[in-house]
């Protein structure tokens, strides 16, 4: 059985003072396809607030070959614990970017059990993000999202780490620079 080397590995990333809680990401870089991707590890926003028992996010995007100004989406990753059996199917979800409520279309799927010994349920929900409207939360004060009618507001940290994830798509110091693969290898 052949396989292709695909160059993996984990950096940290330093950024001043924007991104100083922004470390341990993961950039891959697919020889074969020509693409690199960005992801962050999941972080939490809340713990126990009102119907959810917890909320974290993560954020991802990839680009064609090694210059990350390619990139045109950022992937919002929301993953909720709903004090729930079953999800609100018609759960509004909104970006609060300085105040001002904005939508992004998503794509919603179910975890189930994600609580040993709970009923419970999960939800993930991936949000497309134009670059350019990302790039504005990293300008914002003050981020939030909204689920339904529960607001979670973004801390410092959480809210650094987004600037962070910005600075990374406009800085290209911000991601090291990723080895030279000529060719792949067969094992």
């Amino acid at each position: 059985m052949s396989r292709y080397l695909i160059v993996t590995f984990v950096v940290s990333l330093l950024l001043g003072s924007a991104q100083d809680n922004f470390t341990l990401t993961e950039v891959q870089y697919d020889v074969l396809k020509n693409v690199t991707s960005f992801r962050m590890p999941s972080k939490k926003i809340s713990g126990p607030k009102d119907r959810y028992h917890s909320l974290s996010y993560s954020i991802s995007y990839s680009y064609p070959g090694r210059d990350a100004k390619a990139c045109t989406q950022v992937d919002f990753e929301l993953v909720s614990v709903v004090k729930a059996t079953k999800l609100n199917t018609d759960l509004y979800v909104l970006f609060l970017v300085d105040g001002k409520e904005i939508h992004f279309g998503s794509s919603r799927s179910a975890i189930r059990n994600p609580v040993k010994g709970k009923p419970w349920i999960g939800e993930r929900m991936v949000f497309h993000i134009p670059r350019e409207d990302f790039l504005k939360f990293a300008e914002a004060t003050k981020l939030g999202v909204k689920l339904g009618g529960v607001t979670f507001d973004f801390s410092e940290e959480e809210f650094n780490t987004v600037r962070g994830v910005a600075l990374s798509l406009t800085d290209p110091v911000s991601i090291p620079s990723i080895p030279q693969q000529t060719s792949p290898r067969r094992l």
